[in-house]
């Protein structure tokens, strides 16, 4: 099971490398689902002046209490990239389950370095270390809690960076769930002042983290799969990759080799559709089960086998965790969890409290935070498109291609991020 995740995440991790391009050329996909899994082939990539070399940091909350399986996660993690003059800072946030320093997030710590700030990349909430070392609540997925954990840890890093920098402002960016975060942090420090944000960058949002996540999980039911399943598919896929593997002349397993893989075992729609929605479970199972483990809440875990330790085998419970959807996490573990904080609480009122919807008057009349997207965003459906059109007006800039992120590592997208939050 940990080899299927492992291959599905490097294919959805493509566009991990800075390559240069010799000229711009038009982003290559018009197919969202083919333009989501490949993102941008690494000839066409930004190609960065002069990159910085940035460096991974940890915050130890001191008495936190972490069970020994996940003793490894115990600090919580972060990456700088530091200028060497008085700048603002911009706090990076991830997407769903991903790391302060996965290929998107030190892309864009990158972009947003050469653009002029000092630049903190921090894990999603919904990623396992996150949850292990820094969540005060312990179940993610909730957006409030969520972001009101990223307030308290962006926080502890700038009272930590003050002592060897100077920071001259602050803003704050982020991508797809890590984008609506970003929002949702914008609206905080109106009302407390505590950042004073002066810019605010949402990159390919959700608009409803509800809607986005129950249709990334569509696809791993018969609605796309048919009568197969899903653990089924993907050991086809294993074996069409094993059995290009082995008949092509491979001198590096790069992206290169990987891109002209999937492109040469002719992928289909469906296919597209379900390695997507398979990183997305990957991501969601591993939040759960973390999750799970820190409250001892059994949901996954029987309770005549606790305490985990570091020797146990995990592999039964990250099969499990894999063919949990969102809605039954949130029916069954999410929202009795918040109704035991609030009885007032609604299965509706939760899905609201997670959506821009829910601050829709605020971003209307706001100028501090913009977008920057596509079109055809396979997580968004036409009513989230005319939201970010009808809400943001010309602060929304869509493009009409590339998928969910796919297109982010193009020069003409790097160009609208830098512009966007010109220091």
């Amino acid at each position: 099971m940990r080899t299927v995740l492992a291959l599905i995440l490097a294919l959805l991790l493509l566009p991990a490398a800075v390559l240069a391009a010799e000229e711009e050329q038009p982003y290559p996909f018009t197919d969202p689902y083919r333009a989501t899994v490949l993102g941008t082939p690494a000839k066409l990539r930004y190609q960065f002046k002069a990159p910085v070399r940035p460096d991974v940091r940890a915050i130890r909350i001191e008495g936190r209490r972490v069970p020994e399986v996940f003793s490894y996660s115990r600090d919580m993690f972060f990456t700088t990239a530091l200028q060497d003059h008085p700048a603002p800072l911009m706090f990076v946030i991830a997407g769903t389950g991903a790391e302060h320093n996965s290929g998107k997030m030190a892309f864009l710590t990158q972009v947003f370095h050469e653009a002029g700030y000092h630049v903190v990349a921090l894990s999603s909430p919904t990623h396992m270390n996150f949850v292990i070392s820094a969540s005060e609540h312990g179940v993610p997925g909730y957006a409030p809690y969520d972001v009101a954990d990223l307030d308290r840890v962006m926080g502890w890093v700038r009272e930590e960076l003050a002592k060897e920098c100077t920071i001259t402002g602050y803003s704050v960016a982020g991508y797809s769930l890590g984008g609506l975060h970003a929002a949702f942090l914008a609206e905080m420090d109106a009302a407390t002042h505590e950042f004073g944000f002066e810019h605010v960058l949402m990159i390919n949002p959700p608009v409803s983290l509800y809607r986005s996540v129950t249709r990334l999980d569509s696809w791993l039911t018969e609605e796309n799969l048919g009568r197969t399943t899903v653990h089924h598919e993907i050991e086809g896929f294993i074996d069409r990759f094993s059995d290009y593997y082995l008949h092509a002349d491979v001198t590096d397993l790069d992206d290169d080799f990987m891109y002209d893989m999937i492109t040469d075992i002719g992928l289909k729609e469906r296919d597209f559709k379900t390695l997507i929605g398979a990183a997305f479970r990957v991501s969601s199972a591993s939040m759960i089960f973390s999750s799970d483990v820190c409250l001892r809440a059994e949901y996954l875990v029987p309770p005549e086998n606790y305490p985990l330790k570091t020797s146990s085998t995990l592999l039964p419970y990250a099969r499990q965790a894999f063919d949990i959807p969102f809605e039954s996490y949130l029916d069954e573990y999410l929202l009795p969890f918040l109704r035991y904080n609030d009885p007032t609480m609604t299965r509706a009122e939760a899905i609201r409290r997670s959506s821009l919807e829910s601050i829709r008057d605020w971003l209307a009349k706001t100028d501090k935070v913009v977008v920057v997207g596509t079109r055809d965003d396979v997580i968004l459906d036409e009513q989230d498109v005319r939201f970010l059109e009808t809400v943001f007006g010309d602060r929304a800039h869509l493009f009409k291609h590339g998928g969910h992120c796919g297109n982010m590592m193009t020069p003409a997208f790097v160009r609208v991020m830098q512009e966007l939050v010109q220091p």
